[in-house]
């Protein structure tokens, strides 16, 4: 486009001068040039908002002047409005409602994701409801606030992915931008992907025509929606199939015809660097090696559930503090706490929340070392656990 741009500039210039290169130039762009002055002088003004936060944010001030915005001439007034104690009363947050002026299709296409629910999931978690009102924002909504509901009925933190000021596309491209929330005990894709062979390849040169990120698999066309070329390694907990399915395992359910097409999407996007049968067989045994992280979970809660049965859990629901969702029902799974529960069930929420979770989803993103080392070796030395205090309980009883 730039080169374009450029030829276009020369051959105006040999018909009709400046200003036949200006004449042109698309509308938009000529638009923006005999606006530019003017913006430029605007921003200088020490009473305005870019020239006060010029002094007070120059962090801020850089960021934004390094942005599209900038260079588009969106200022501060155009997102946040002009009324200061409107900005203070929502802490400075910008709806994505507002985003949506200019970029409909991307807040459209937000609102129907997975993503776009990660607020109402958090809201309505027993572990999130068990913490103190400083931890459920710095520690839960840290990550959990793109999913964020505005008043004006929009959905979507957009600055999660493209920090402010700059909101960068290519900054939201990274790995490191998912990074943020995608890792950690419970989910350690971004640990598996730096460990496998596509993590270490990108890092090299950081070329995603030669080696994947995470949107090259995840967001094949850059769509900001729903990820539909994912099959049991869906979502935190995993996905079962129907057919395979166990009442007592939290997890997505799919049907065959879903996990195929799914399947054949993820197929596709690995075929420009895969044959289809490398890659098939490769999923095919991550898929083996979820069923055999499934077969634990079920195995652990079966004994569990045999104990509570029994009233040999230490101590029983019925005596200690309630779960804010469940009350004093037996949990496990879904919305267990880990915090004042019995050890054997603090066993199995280390064996389902984290273990199991990394060793499929590590699987998935083919990193070795958290499939089998941080993986499913955890999970058996916890299933160990479980078996050990399900025998001494009953001796207790």
């Amino acid at each position: 486009m730039k080169k374009w741009m450029k030829l276009v500039g020369i051959v105006a210039l040999g018909i009709g001068g400046a200003w036949g290169a200006f004449y042109l130039l698309q509308p938009e762009t000529a638009t923006r040039l005999v606006a530019r002055p003017g913006f430029l002088w605007r921003i200088q003004n020490d009473q305005s908002c870019e020239g006060c936060h010029r002094t007070i944010d120059p962090g801020m001030d850089k960021q934004w002047r390094e942005s599209a915005h900038f260079r588009a001439h969106v200022g501060c007034a155009d997102c946040h409005g002009e009324n200061h104690e409107a900005v203070f009363a929502v802490r400075g947050q910008v709806s994505a409602g507002v985003c949506g002026k200019c970029h409909e299709k991307e807040v459209e296409a937000f609102a129907k994701s997975g993503h776009a629910d990660a607020e109402l999931a958090a809201l309505s978690d027993a572990r999130f409801l068990a913490q103190s009102r400083a931890m459920q924002e710095e520690g839960c909504m840290g990550c959990h606030s793109i999913g964020a509901r505005f008043a004006d009925g929009s959905v979507g933190g957009c600055n999660t992915c493209h920090p402010s000021h700059q909101f960068s596309s290519a900054l939201a491209r990274e790995p490191e931008a998912c990074k943020v929330c995608h890792g950690g005990p419970d989910h350690p894709v971004m640990e598996s992907y730096q460990t496998s062979v596509h993590g270490v390849l990108y890092y090299m040169d950081r070329d995603a025509e030669k080696s994947p990120s995470c949107v090259t698999c995840h967001m094949p066309d850059g769509d900001h929606g729903h990820v539909a070329n994912i099959g049991l390694g869906a979502v935190f907990t995993g996905a079962v199939l129907e057919e395979d399915f166990l009442p007592h395992l939290a997890m997505k359910r799919l049907t065959k015809s879903e996990f195929e097409a799914n399947r054949k999407a993820m197929l596709k996007v690995c075929a420009p660097c895969h044959s289809n049968r490398f890659a098939r067989e490769s999923l095919e045994r991550a898929d083996a090696i979820k069923r055999e992280a499934d077969a634990l979970v079920a195995e652990s809660y079966a004994l569990i559930k045999a104990l509570y049965d029994e009233k040999a859990l230490d101590p029983m629901p019925e005596d200690r503090p309630p779960n804010p969702v469940v009350g004093h029902a037996f949990e496990l799974g879904g919305q267990q706490l880990y915090e004042n529960t019995s050890e054997i069930e603090q066993a199995f929420f280390r064996l389902f929340k984290f273990y199991h979770a990394t060793t499929f989803k590590a699987a998935y993103h083919h990193s070795p070392d958290y499939t089998h080392w941080e993986g499913i070796v955890r999970m058996k030395m916890e299933m160990d656990k479980i078996r050990t205090e399900a025998k001494r309980l009953r001796v207790l009883r």
